[in-house]
């Protein structure tokens, strides 16, 4: 290690600096991305990763860490190529490194850059390696290239079956080995750094497998769920041993940064927000009066995570108040003869934040119209795989309590995804839930969702489109990309649903030889151009409100983990 600190005195490690960039005029900015290959923490040897030695002969190098830049591929100018190229050649001949390059101009995101980088330097491609978690960015100053580099750090599990390990010339040799084991090697500069920012420790390891594995809960549970378990880690045996606030609350924020951002990414902003509403009101009250008490900190976190858990639960309910004011609007239309006295509305999966503000919904119009003829009808899709349609239909009638008015006035219908083109000439609303709000308004939803929303447009422009959601589904400015990947899950879950014979006959093919995937994507983007209304706990807000929310997202994630 005493090479290692040598060889980067005039490299200094600075997180903060990321988000400083517009004060750094003076240096040039270069993004990198670092993978490391891993076997799964769950087999038997536990977790480890790929090694790769460098060559002796090779003129020409990507920097690992320090700084981490394709030299090859560089856009600096000449005169810097060569400057870069004698450090590069000196850091990283014969030393051991992982699989690491620029981030291109053509690279959609740091994730797509790093997997890029694997196909190029090993042949993984995507059906070999996926993303077991990423890490915090951090940034590196050499402040003799006048350059700062931004390093994307990742951790790519092996797939069962994964192809093995093809290198080319660059590298002669490669190693797994434990993260324990790091120092045993003379690896190229700053490769600790990134490996610590996507290791985690057992306790957290547990807590990403619990929200990983529920496909049963939606992103309001989840988020619950993700404070539950952070309190959970607050009191375990990892925190107790330690003797400052200041460490515990780093070690607090480290595991509620990769609880909110590699716990469930598909339901990530609901996730992130409620951890870091949490531990904004710990920052900004429990630290000021419990400086120097660590148990009166702990029990400061204790309050404000519960505080948090019981505010999510309000929200809800007050989202259904405020959708159900459609009900309003309704009935003056059919007083004024402008609308038709039926109201048809179509609906999917099986959202508690839709069943809620349904039953609102609905209850008002009943009560409202107690002397009227108005008649309720409710399509609800099946929501493959899963059928949670059925399952949100059977929880709403609960909801309803034997409600004998209600029986005489509502008529459901559960129909199959592929009827729902049928179903849309007639109906008057589509409401749908959010799994995460771009900051231009497109939302994320259940597979099926973008299809009803289209056809509404295309079939029935009068059937009005709203998306219902708490504030905390909407991301923060700036990370549109890493939100707009789709989740694909497992094929078996399509598979139940087919006849033996089918099921065997394409296993038959497969075995033959036949390429044949079978896709089960859960959640899909409604483009906000698609949406006529957007109904919130705080009320009903215009894509202007978005925006505003999604920037005080982002200041709020740069104030809590700015410095680590």
């Amino acid at each position: 290690m005493n090479t290692v600190r040598q060889l980067t005195k005039h490299v200094h490690v600075n997180p903060t600096r990321i988000f400083q960039r517009g004060m750094a005029s003076n240096l040039r900015q270069r993004a990198v991305v670092s993978s490391f290959i891993c076997t799964s923490p769950q087999s038997p040897q536990g977790l480890t990763f790929a090694l790769f030695k460098r060559s002796e002969g090779v003129s020409t190098y990507k920097y690992d860490h320090s700084p981490l830049i394709d030299v090859k591929t560089s856009t600096f100018q000449s005169r810097c190529r060569d400057e870069c190229q004698s450090k590069a050649d000196h850091m990283t001949r014969g030393k051991w490194a992982v699989c690491s390059g620029s981030i291109d101009a053509t690279d959609k995101s740091p994730e797509l850059a790093a997997k890029r980088e694997i196909l190029e330097e090993t042949t993984l491609d995507g059906n070999d390696i996926f993303l077991l978690r990423k890490g915090k960015p951090f940034s590196l100053i050499d402040e003799g290239l006048k350059t700062e580099w931004t390093i994307h750090p990742f951790a790519w599990q092996l797939k069962e079956g994964a192809k093995p390990i093809t290198f080319d010339w660059e590298h002669t040799e490669y190693d797994f080995i434990k993260p324990e084991d790091i120092d045993t090697y003379d690896h190229v500069p700053q490769l600790e750094v990134g490996l610590n920012r996507v290791m985690v420790s057992p306790e957290t390891e547990s807590a990403l497998a619990i929200l990983k594995n529920d496909h049963e809960s939606g992103a309001h549970a989840l988020a619950i769920k993700s404070l539950e378990l952070l309190l959970e880690m607050s009191k375990g045996k990892e925190l107790a041993g330690l003797s400052t606030v200041d460490e515990f609350w780093k070690q607090i924020r480290w595991r509620a940064w990769h609880l909110a951002k590699n716990g469930r990414p598909s339901m990530g902003a609901a996730i992130e927000a409620a951890l870091f509403n949490a531990l904004a009101r710990v920052s900004e009250r429990g630290l000021q009066s419990s400086e120097s008490d660590p148990q009166s900190f702990k029990k400061s976190l204790d309050n404000h995570i519960k505080s948090t858990i019981d505010d999510m639960r309000t929200k809800v309910t007050a989202l259904a108040t405020e959708f159900s004011s459609i009900a309003d609007e309704r009935l003056n239309d059919i007083a004024k003869g402008e609308s038709p006295s039926n109201l048809h509305i179509i609906t999917l999966s099986a959202s508690g934040t839709i069943a809620k503000g349904l039953s609102a919904l609905i209850e008002r119009i009943s009560k409202s119209c107690s002397g009227q003829k108005i008649n309720i009808k409710l399509s609800v899709l099946e929501s493959r795989p899963s059928f949670e349609g059925a399952s949100f239909v059977n929880s709403l009638l609960a909801s309803f309590n034997h409600n004998q008015t209600l029986m005489q006035k509502l008529q459901i219908d559960i129909v199959s995804d592929a009827s729902m083109a049928s179903v849309i000439k007639d109906a008057n609303y589509f409401i749908f839930g959010a799994d995460k709000v771009l900051p231009d308004g497109s939302v994320s939803n259940k597979i099926g969702s973008l299809a009803v929303a289209a056809l509404a447009k295309g079939l029935n422009p009068t059937c009005k489109v709203a998306a219902l959601f708490t504030t905390d589904k909407i991301v923060r400015l700036g990370s549109e990309e890493e939100h707009e990947k789709v989740e694909y899950n497992d094929e078996k879950e399509l598979l139940d649903a087919w006849p033996a014979s089918c099921k065997e006959k394409l296993a038959e093919n497969r075995k033959g030889g036949w390429k044949v995937d079978v896709k089960n994507a859960y959640f899909e983007w409604v483009p906000a151009d698609y949406i006529d209304m957007y109904y919130t706990e705080r009320a009903k807000i215009g894509k202007e409100d978005i925006q505003k929310i999604s920037l005080e997202s982002q200041e709020m994630e740069e104030r809590l983990f700015g410095d680590l």
